[in-house]
């Protein structure tokens, strides 16, 4: 019996002094990932920004690093030609600490206009993560979907409804527990195949005090033969879904 392709692929954003400390379980799992800096980030205090020495640590630990803009400005609210600036300035930054290409972008907040796509092309990237979930397709290389956040949504209610198949009690797990709706949608993968993309914010993570979820998860869809696990940018030469 051919089992259907199953790939894993996981992304953090917005360059945190904790992000070495979520790497050490990504690692400890099997878990690829891509981390999307912004090295001027504004939204952070100087101290609490992931600084160039974290950011070369990460590539050299065989992490992808991608451009999430030079300071996190949200794209669609600043001028056109800031926004070229912004998105050029973060992939040249961390092109000079890490001294390798940086070929995947995330979009701030997710949130961006057509113009920022192209903007973003041709800045040389090749690969441009959204914040949309419910997906398990590659899709489209400079607006891709995700699959589930490390962050539980209230909004999320018709699509928990529509996994839990009308089952009350399991649709309130789903809906109240982040982490049981990742293994959730990781199952799912594994029975009809697909890409699998985790994503979420170390930050956060602390915030919330969900490391123990998360470590819950990536014990889960981590370390297995039969999966593939690759970095964002690995997905740009795959096969639009």
């Amino acid at each position: 019996m051919t089992h259907p392709a199953v790939v894993v692929t996981t992304s953090w954003d917005d360059g945190h002094r904790l992000d070495p400390r979520l790497a050490d379980l990504l690692d400890e799992h099997g878990v690829a990932a891509t981390f999307y800096i912004a090295p001027r980030n504004i939204e952070f205090d100087a101290a609490d920004l992931l600084p160039p020495s974290g950011v070369r640590e990460l590539a050299d630990r065989g992490f992808e690093i991608g451009g999430h803009t030079l300071s996190h400005q949200r794209l669609p609210l600043i001028p056109d030609a800031a926004a070229r600036e912004e998105i050029e300035a973060g992939k040249s930054a961390l092109e000079d600490i890490t001294g390798g290409a940086v070929t995947s972008f995330c979009y701030p907040r997710g949130e961006y206009r057509p113009v920022h796509v192209r903007q973003a092309a041709q800045a040389g990237f090749t690969f441009a993560r959204t914040v949309v979930r419910g997906s398990l397709g590659s899709g489209r290389p400079m607006e891709a979907a995700t699959t589930v956040n490390a962050y539980a949504h209230r909004v999320d209610v018709p699509l928990v409804l529509r996994m839990a198949a009308g089952h009350p009690v399991k649709a309130a797990r789903l809906y109240l527990n982040w982490e049981e709706l990742a293994i959730h949608w990781f199952e799912l993968c594994r029975r009809e195949g697909g890409v699998y993309h985790l994503w979420g914010h170390s930050w956060e993570i602390d915030e919330r005090g969900d490391w123990d979820r998360l470590k819950r998860v990536l014990a889960h869809i981590g370390g297995r033969a039969d999966v593939r696990y690759v970095t964002n940018g690995q997905l740009s030469g795959m096969e639009a879904a």
